[in-house]
């Protein structure tokens, strides 16, 4: 499938000494005001959540340009993606536990319902400390549906056909493989169908206006959240203070 996103600017990509994975250089960080709205939240939100960790190193999983990494100074990050690095996250070619963190922004929507266990699993097995993930969450289920209705974009149409993951089964997978974990809703339905709907229709108008919305809306409260975040710790770093971690 032909991805209707294109890589940032401000951001290269190194190839590692693992197939697969490439190490993420920011060159410029104010081009993350380039971000489309979305993009821009839904990567801040995660990389807060991220920098609490206090990782050193991170593997952002199915990132595709890595552009979370605009938002997290001074850490090492590898990003895999078929789209961009040739490499899939279900198998990801790092040994156990080979990075602190990794971090999957908006992915877990886009593999199958039946690999879908076999991702988590991996982001367990690489992962040292914590996974973190951030998707679409069920409650926004009629909007995506509108949403594809208006722009047939391929993305949401993964999101309607496969169906949005559910983060409780999401919860008890990670339990299997010794993690536990928090949900945290959040960001504007309104804004995002708003928003996707002039990125896809209108694009010409698109730059302005998603420019616009992240300078002025990416704190924006909410009723009905668009995005869950799932912030999960391995279990045998659990109650162990900063220092010893």
């Amino acid at each position: 499938m032909a991805i209707p996103i294109k890589p940032n600017t401000g951001i290269t990509l190194e190839p590692s000494a693992l197939n697969g994975i490439a190490r993420v250089i920011v060159d410029d960080t104010s081009a993350k005001m380039d971000l489309s709205w979305d993009r821009f939240v839904r990567l801040k939100r995660a990389a807060e959540a991220t920098a609490l960790t206090k990782p050193t190193t991170i593997l952002d999983a199915g990132g595709y340009d890595g552009a979370i990494a605009f938002f997290l100074e001074g850490v090492s990050i590898d990003v895999i993606d078929p789209a961009t690095t040739g490499g899939s996250v279900l198998e990801i070619p790092s040994g156990d536990r080979a990075y602190d963190v990794v971090v999957a922004v908006d992915v877990l929507e886009h593999i199958e319902p039946k690999d879908r266990a076999k991702a988590l699993s991996e982001f367990a097995r690489v992962a040292r400390k914590h996974v973190i993930l951030n998707y679409p969450c069920r409650e926004s289920k009629s909007a995506q549906r509108l949403a594809l209705n208006l722009t047939n974009n391929s993305l949401v149409r993964e999101h309607v056909e496969w169906e949005l993951p559910d983060s409780e089964w999401v919860l008890e997978e990670l339990a299997k493989h010794g993690y536990r974990g928090t949900v945290s809703p959040h960001t504007s339905i309104a804004i995002w169908l708003g928003q996707y709907v002039t990125l896809n229709l209108v694009p010409d108008a698109a730059n302005e206006l998603n420019r616009h919305l992240v300078e002025n809306y990416a704190e924006e409260p909410t009723t009905k959240p668009l995005y869950h975040l799932l912030m999960c710790e391995r279990e045998s770093f659990g109650g162990l203070s900063d220092g010893d971690r």
